[in-house]
């Protein structure tokens, strides 16, 4: 079976990654929202501007969609996650037990 995902390219604490941590834990937000827990809840001086183009980025990526002007984590993307990590569980329980048979 052959899956397909898509993971953002993000350095632990970029702009990026903060955007899907905040909507893991809270959504749809604004961009406007977006900016303003990004900098007061992790203390990170960034412009409007590079948020804007952070949300801009991972919607054109598939990984966020928009609801008017509110944003959320896409479903599909989530069960494309979901999927591969299903399926890399299954190959590495199948491994496991042929780990067993080497010498």
């Amino acid at each position: 079976m052959d899956y397909t995902i898509k993971l953002p390219n993000v350095k632990e604490n970029s702009v990026s990654n903060l955007i899907i941590l905040l909507l893991t834990e809270e959504w749809p937000l604004s961009t406007k929202g977006l900016h303003r827990r990004i900098t007061r809840q992790h203390a990170k001086n960034v412009s409007f501007q590079s948020v804007h183009k952070a949300v801009k980025k991972l919607q054109g990526e598939e990984i966020l969609t928009k609801l008017e002007s509110y944003y959320k984590l896409n479903p599909v993307w989530l069960k494309q996650i979901e999927d591969f990590s299903t399926a890399i569980n299954q190959k590495y329980s199948e491994t496991e037990t042929m780990l067993k048979d080497l010498p």
